[in-house]
């Protein structure tokens, strides 16, 4: 039998830069906690979950628009949050290459503790 491969929708950070900025699409910063005390920073305009409390009755679940999810390298915890969304329904992509890629795309940032 052929080995069958499983991939999440993605997005560049670029596209969802562009995307977030023209109103098109809402990020989530999935880091967890420790890796955003860690950095000290947070993304302008982009909301926040701890993915260790990041359950199927997250009101996120229930979103009409579309949402990219990011973590710190795009790896296993943006890929939970994005397949967790999408068997809701929701219409969700990981940011490829995470908070940095944002970053280096010209993600404009704040302090950790200023924001929402």
């Amino acid at each position: 039998m052929p080995e069958q491969t499983f991939s999440l929708p993605n997005i560049s950070a670029e596209d969802a830069l562009s995307a977030a900025n023209s109103g098109a699409l809402e990020m989530i910063d999935m880091r967890k906690p420790e890796a955003v005390r860690a950095s000290g920073i947070r993304l302008v305009g982009t909301s926040s979950r701890d993915p260790y409390k990041f359950r199927h009755d997250d009101p996120l679940t229930q979103s009409l628009g579309r949402i990219a999810v990011f973590c710190v390298h795009g790896h296993e915890v943006s890929h939970f949050a994005c397949a967790l969304l999408r068997i809701h329904g929701v219409d969700a992509f990981l940011v490829e290459g995470g908070i940095e890629a944002l970053q280096a795309a010209g993600a404009q940032t704040i302090p950790a503790e200023q924001a929402q």
